[in-house]
Formats: C-alpha cells, structure tokens, sequence
C-alpha cells in the first residue's frame, strides 16, 4: 500500500522520544493499521523506515495519524511531499503502560523492519 502526503508538524513526541517521524494527514482507508516497515520516496531517493498508522493509544490521541521514523536521517522535511510505501506488517498497535516500555517495543520494531 502506497501514501502520498505534505509532511506536518506532528506533537514531536517522536523526536522526544528519540525517533523523529515524519507525519502526513490521513486520506481515504486505513484499515491497514499497525506498525509496518516502509520505504519513503523524498526529492527521488528512497530511504528504509518504520510506520505507524493508528491513534496512538498510548497518548490517548483518539485521532487517525500516520507518523513514519525514516531510518539514518534527521532533516527538517515538514512542507516536503513524501511517497510511504508500507511493506511489511510488523504489528498491531497497542497501548503501552509506560513511555519506557514504548520505547522498547519501538526499538524492537526497528530491528524487525531493519531485519525482516
């Protein structure tokens, strides 16, 4: 499944949390939710990625976002229009108890879709 989007200014949990993310706004059906490993498209290169397409349960959000931690990089894309392509799903999204514990399963994630 294939997203286009302009990158937004999200809560900048992600960068908080020590994995920055770009975030598009939903449009049309994501039933596809979870956590998935990706591929982005930016300015005709591809980079490796991580994407979560869900509410963020965690942080009680409530709202449909998609946030995407593009693996080896750390530019300011916001305004930029990107290409997510998700390849493989990792995992449901689930709400975690802690922050730290969200932290841990994310680093998991990240070694998955590094890994598959």
């Amino acid at each position: 499944m294939k997203m286009r989007g302009t990158v937004v200014r999200g809560a900048g949990r992600g960068r908080g949390l020590g994995f920055p993310t770009a975030n598009i706004l939903p449009a049309g059906d994501f039933s596809a939710r979870g956590v998935y490993s990706s591929r982005v498209a930016l300015d005709g290169a591809i980079y490796d990625a991580i994407t979560n397409v869900g509410t963020n349960p965690t942080f009680g959000n409530g709202q449909i976002s998609i946030e995407t931690h593009i693996f080896d990089f750390d530019e300011d894309i916001a305004g930029r229009e990107i290409e997510i392509e998700l390849i493989e799903h990792i995992r449901d999204e689930k709400k975690f108890t802690s922050v730290d514990e969200l932290i841990s399963q994310i680093k998991k994630d990240i070694i998955n879709a590094r890994n598959p």
